[in-house]
Parts: structure tokens; sequence; C-alpha cells
């Protein structure tokens, strides 16, 4: 059973400029997930998939990693994961697939790991990094974990709202090529705190991040 890691990248982000290759505590952000990638055993290949072969002078001497050229139409603001996904299996004979987004710099290789875990034990057809939010939650105008006719619950007693994180998920070739999806019928939901799953998507997002980094909320990874 062959795992490969899948990194997804493109230079034109449209709402940080630069956004992957961005200096975060010093470093471009691209580093910070082939860290945490290259800390986890598992692996049998960790893949950069990207148009602009430039984006390795970003990146540091000693991580391990293969760059997959990928066509340029795949940077387009109407292409999808899934159009990027399809790509990248039609040059890759991975049998699990291990998608990490570089907008989340603080992802732990533990909690990459264990993902892959329970994908490889049969147990779950798909993992993903999730949030769990314990708040009185709306949906289209109705409540959505409560009801307003009956007495209202304490925060912690009602039943979280999970939220995908949207940074890694951890799939099977078959079911994507099957079903033209990463999630399954049987997914691991993997909760993290925010702090660990802070991504970044807009420049506030990444002043944050800098702040967590200056004020030692992640020791970054060697």
């Amino acid at each position: 059973m062959k795992i490969v890691a899948f990194v997804p990248s493109r230079l034109n982000s449209e709402r940080v400029p630069s956004k992957n290759v961005k200096l975060l505590g010093g470093v471009p952000l691209i580093n910070y997930s082939l860290r945490a990638l290259n800390k986890v055993k598992a692996l049998n290949d960790l893949v950069l998939f990207a148009s602009e072969p430039s984006i390795t002078k970003h990146i540091e001497a000693d991580l391990k990693y293969t760059f997959l050229e990928r066509p340029k139409s795949l940077d387009t603001q109407t292409a999808t994961i899934q159009d990027i996904i399809g790509e990248f299996l039609k040059l890759s004979d991975a049998d699990i697939i291990v998608l990490l987004h570089i907008t989340s710099p603080f992802l732990k290789p533990a909690t990459i790991a264990e993902c892959i875990d329970k994908v490889v034990s049969g147990e779950h057809d798909s993992a993903f990094t999730a949030y769990a939010f314990k708040k009185f939650a709306w949906f289209r105008g109705k409540p959505l974990n409560y009801s307003l006719d009956l007495p209202t619950p304490r925060t912690q007693d009602i039943d979280p709202v999970v939220i995908e994180q949207s940074s890694l998920y951890v799939f099977r070739r078959d079911l994507f090529q099957s079903r033209h999806r990463r999630i399954g019928d049987k997914p691991y939901i993997k909760n993290i705190d925010h702090f660990e799953g802070h991504d970044i998507d807009t420049p506030e997002d990444f002043e944050i991040a800098e702040l967590m980094v200056n004020a030692g909320f992640f020791q970054p990874l060697k």
C-alpha cells in the first residue's frame, strides 16, 4: 500500500499575494507544511504539485519532497480541488492520498499520522480535521442544534456543530475515482483546537499567525 502526501500550491493567490512563499516568522509559509510531513513516518512520498518550479527556491534544503509540475490551467479561479486531485492521480500511483494545504502552518505531525492510521486500518474510508463548536447554531433561519420550544440548554450540554477545518484530508484512491470526492461514508473526524487549526485565508489571518509565532504559541518544527 503506497501512501503519498500531496501538497497543491500556486503562486497567484488572490487575497494574500504570493501567500505560499510569504515569510511567517522569517520562514516561507510553504516550509511549515513540508516540515510537518517530513516528520510523518508512514509516508512513502511527499509530492509538491505546482505549476511554477520557481517555488522550490523557497524550500529549505534539508526537506525531502518530490516536485511534480501541474498544468497552469489548474491555477485559475475556476479550477476545483476535484480537478487538482484528478490531475494528480493521473501522475501518481498512490493508494492512499494525504492532502495537506499550505495554509495551515501549525498542524501537528501527530495529527496527520493519526488520520493516516485510521484510514490504513480499514476502520474508516477517509479522515479530515475539524472544529467542534458547542454554540447555539443556526442554519437557513432555523436553530441547528437546539430547539426554541424547549428550555434553553447549557452550552456544555448541547450537541456540537462540526465544521471542516479544510486543511487535511486522507482518503483512498478508489474512493475518489469512484465517487469523485475526498470524504467517504465512514470518515474519521479529527477535532483539533483553533491554535493548531489556524488557517490563513486573508491578510488578517496572516497577521494572527505572526502573533501566534511571536508569542510562542507555536514552536517551529526542525
